[in-house]
């Protein structure tokens, strides 16, 4: 289930993004505020992620469940997190 999240947060949800970028200037403000959001939440988890699969496996050690959410997880929970965060201030705008 993991890899799968994994692969989702790599392909599907910049893929979404991508459609949700498209015609931006016309786009409402909720759907411009959940592509940026989407877009920030996931370039942080991005991070996140490349500095936890590249960590030492001795700072892992004894804590695979933290570091399998991580690297797994993140990417898919940034971006829905993001574009729902984004989604909601761009409600509030317009």
């Amino acid at each position: 289930m993991g890899r799968l999240a994994l692969l989702v947060g790599l392909f599907v949800a910049p893929t979404v993004l991508l459609w949700l970028g498209q015609r931006l200037r016309d786009a409402s403000a909720t759907r411009r505020g959940a592509f940026w959001g989407g877009i920030t939440g996931h370039t942080l988890a991005l991070v996140l992620t490349t500095l936890a699969a590249m960590a030492p496996p001795i700072v892992w050690t004894g804590g695979g469940l933290v570091r399998e959410l991580i690297v797994h997880w993140s990417l898919v929970v940034g971006a829905v997190v993001g574009a729902a965060v984004g989604a909601v201030a761009g409600l509030r705008r317009g």
